[in-house]
């Protein structure tokens, strides 16, 4: 989510469960090829749509969008739409796309996909791109809660970290208090420890970032060095505004703003972002898995 503020300011295995922990629902991966399932459902609905429309279409009431150059979180899919409709060949194009990795909670409400995407214009050749999506399970089916899409060089193949299969159900704590806390604990380390070691702490071996030019970043190792350079500096500092965790707590979005330290003259000063969060169980320690 930050990648690309930072350069204009200056199938890996899944974790394994701890000693003592249990393996992930036996219907986790089931629950999983579902969700991607869906996924690949709506890109065959988009078929006879424009991008603005067919991208709208899976948008859950409250989701938001992070869409380039703007400076809040586009929110509903009235205005998400409005967003994507408001560049004109948008409303001529097609569009389609393919999943090829994400995750799921352990009681199979929410999850997330992230996959390559063509944008096909009514004129010209095809655009490459990629996205990620955050999904809740509705009574009519999945609908996306965040997403975003980002540019792509060339038409390469995404190479995906393995699923991230929740492992098991809440316990009592207060799941989006501690995920909104862990949030501004990330922030607050990143401004002593820089952003290229607070990332390497805060992820995990399988999180996953999309800003990488190679398409993505596996591993929290990798995306350090891709998003900071090593010392003690953090160009921004950030928090979640909202929080929306799945109701067995092993998997969580945060949204809001990140705050730019020392803006330039003429540039932003915040840029909206989100991560998508998970955990083994209640108690353990939130670990940022996409973004």
């Amino acid at each position: 989510m930050r990648h690309l503020l930072f350069c204009a300011l200056a199938l890996a295995a899944p974790l394994a469960p701890a000693a003592g922990r249990p393996a992930p629902a036996a219907n986790a991966q089931a629950a999983y090829q579902a969700l991607l399932a869906a996924d690949r459902g709506w890109s065959d609905r988009a078929k006879d749509k424009d991008l603005a429309s067919a991208i709208a279409a899976m948008m859950d009431d409250r989701a938001v969008m992070v869409s380039g150059g703007a400076a809040e979180l586009i929110r509903g899919p009235d205005a998400i739409r409005a967003r994507l409709a408001a560049k004109p060949e948008n409303l001529t194009a097609g569009v389609a796309w393919t999943p090829v990795g994400g995750g799921i909670s352990a009681d199979g409400t929410h999850g997330f996909t992230y996959g390559s995407m063509t944008v096909r214009p009514k004129d010209g050749k095809p655009q490459p791109l990629k996205y990620l999506a955050y999904w809740v399970k509705r009574p009519d089916g999945w609908r996306v809660a965040a997403y975003k899409r980002l540019g792509m060089r060339d038409a390469v193949a995404l190479k995906p970290a393995g699923p991230i299969l929740g492992w098991g159900a809440r316990r009592g704590d207060d799941a989006g208090a501690t995920l909104k806390a862990s949030e501004g604990a990330f922030s607050d380390e990143a401004q002593k420890i820089g952003l290229r070691a607070a990332f390497q702490k805060w992820g995990r071996p399988d999180s996953v970032n999309l800003s990488s030019p190679e398409g993505v970043a596996i591993g929290a190792q990798a995306i350090g060095e891709l998003v900071g350079p090593r010392g003690p500096v953090s160009a921004v500092t950030w928090g979640a505004d909202e929080v929306l965790v799945s109701p067995s707590g092993d998997m969580g979005l945060s949204y809001g703003l990140l705050h730019i330290n020392q803006p330039q003259p003429g540039g932003p000063g915040v840029v909206p972002f989100f991560t998508i969060w998970a955990r083994p169980a209640p108690g353990d320690p939130w670990r940022y898995v996409a973004e």
